[in-house]
């Protein structure tokens, strides 16, 4: 399945936790189809493509070439100082600062396959439309999700590597980080929820993935009658996660310090169907550049407390879903 797909224009290939089973999932655009299929660029305004919906058969081996990896980050640790003087002089509270990989020798199968050895992330997905290009994604990350009018959000902060879990949960700075982000969070919802429905169940959660440890909180509410999934992602995207609080002015220091746009790594990419959506936030992903060429984005959240050469570590640990 996933080779005969190298050959389509355009389709959407969705992992399991886009659904509530175990299969997953073919996206055709159809414009008299009943799913709506949603997409944004980091930096841009989410895109409804309608289509249909077709089960699909896939399995991963371990066979297959593995990617060609290179990071570049020359001015990473240097960017992190400069942001701790921003925070120190009060103009933020947390920024998210991202750095490149280029990805090179496969094509968007194999790239997918590589992504998905050991463990299908929960987000995984390969999408390929005219529209807006080709991207490939391994996110266990949600940002949102709706059943009618409920909401629920999953802001994701703190990493560790596989059996360092109590290393994470006894870490001051990934807790505060996490806290900042799921404050931003409840503050969106709140412009979107019924007032006094927004609540954090679960301030504090651990995800224990095949190749990292990440914590997590719920950040859910009961929406405002007629307040659509477009609204929503209008208030919601770019996804406080990737970006940092306060969220414009983290954003403006993002393009300061950043030296390449990060086209859909941090961007979003949901399914709609009737009166129910999820919505991923694209980490771990990847935007295709050449023929077998891509650009593979990694990063993570920088406050106070952050040490250089410890977020530059972390920057690394999290090549593992494609390095492992």
């Amino acid at each position: 399945m996933l080779n005969s797909l190298e050959q389509e224009p355009a389709f959407a290939l969705l992992a399991p936790g886009f659904f509530d089973d175990e299969r997953w999932r073919v996206f055709r655009p159809a414009a008299d189809g009943a799913a709506t299929l949603w997409t944004a660029p980091y930096d841009g305004r989410a895109r409804a493509t309608r289509g249909t919906l077709m089960p699909a058969a896939i399995a991963f081996g371990e066979g297959g070439p593995r990617p060609s990896l290179e990071l570049t980050a020359p001015t990473f640790e240097g960017d992190v100082e400069r942001i701790r003087a921003r925070i120190a002089a009060g103009d933020v509270y947390q920024v998210n600062l991202t750095v490149r990989a280029r990805v090179t020798g496969v094509g968007g199968a194999e790239l997918l396959r590589a992504l998905c050895r050991g463990a299908v992330p929960r987000f995984a997905a390969w999408v390929r439309l005219p529209s807006i290009g080709e991207f490939v994604s391994a996110s266990p990350e949600l940002l949102v999700e709706t059943d009618a009018r409920w909401i629920h959000a999953e802001p994701m902060k703190g990493t560790a590597a596989p059996g360092q879990r109590a290393q994470l949960e006894a870490s001051e700075k990934d807790r505060a980080e996490l806290a900042m982000i799921t404050d931003l969070l409840r503050n969106d919802l709140q412009q979107l929820c019924e007032r006094g429905t927004v609540s954090v169940p679960a301030a504090r959660r651990f995800l224990e993935l095949p190749y990292v440890v990440q914590a997590v909180s719920d950040v859910e509410g009961q929406l405002r009658p007629g307040v659509s999934l477009e609204r929503v992602l209008e208030v919601m995207h770019p996804g406080g996660s990737v970006t940092g609080a306060p969220r414009a002015a983290a954003m403006e220091l993002i393009r300061e310090l950043e030296l390449t746009p990060r086209r859909f790594y941090c961007g979003a990419l949901g399914l709609e169907t009737a009166n129910r959506s999820r919505v991923a936030l694209l980490i771990r992903t990847a935007t295709k550049l050449g023929d077998r060429e891509w650009e593979y984005g990694v990063g993570g959240g920088i406050t106070w407390d952050s040490d250089p050469a410890k977020e530059l570590a972390e920057v690394r640990l999290k090549l593992g879903a494609l390095e492992r």
